[in-house]
């Protein structure tokens, strides 16, 4: 593994209300494939408390850009005390999950992936000079597509969730 650079660092959306657990994962992974990003899942978790589902779930997908660069978004999502409950909408009863969801995004940029520049001290410090006065553009460019890309998902899970702020929820069963 080469040189890893975060770009971006613990974007976080906090949640709390009625909402579609399934649907926020679909969502992001449909976002994922679109991007042309392979996934990779590292967790996926459920634990039935006393009040409630707690989830965990975490995907670190990944895309080359390039054969040096590779970008990576990690996405780590934590709910707490899901529960399904009846609802309220445009005059139409249904069930869905209500709680609080926790979601973090960080970005990362990982670049000489063959690791060809690490052997060596003075090598090492031709890949900094490289990296960061040289292919300076190049580089730059790439941290601003994975923030651009970063922005979107962030904003997609937004408009998600504030779909949700219009349900009114009749009964709250317990777990």
């Amino acid at each position: 593994m080469g040189h890893v650079k975060i770009i971006v660092d613990h974007d976080k959306i906090d949640y709390s209300g009625p909402l579609n657990v399934n649907g926020l994962f679909n969502l992001i992974e449909l976002f994922i494939h679109e991007r042309g990003f392979d996934k990779q899942q590292d967790k996926d978790f459920e634990q039935n408390t006393a009040s409630g589902k707690f989830i965990e779930w975490q995907i670190a997908p990944w895309k080359w850009v390039s054969d040096y660069h590779r970008y990576i978004v990690k996405v780590r999502i934590l709910g707490y005390d899901i529960v399904k409950a009846d609802a309220v909408s445009n005059g139409k009863k249904t069930k869905i999950d209500t709680g609080r969801m926790i979601i973090i995004i960080d970005g990362f940029i990982d670049y000489d992936l063959q690791v060809r520049w690490e052997h060596f001290p003075m090598l090492h410090f031709i890949r900094a000079m490289y990296d960061n006065f040289i292919f300076k553009a190049y580089t730059e460019r790439f941290e601003h597509m994975l923030v651009n890309d970063i922005n979107h998902l962030h904003d997609q899970i937004e408009k998600f969730l504030n779909m949700y702020k219009h349900y009114a929820l009749v009964s709250r069963p317990g777990p």
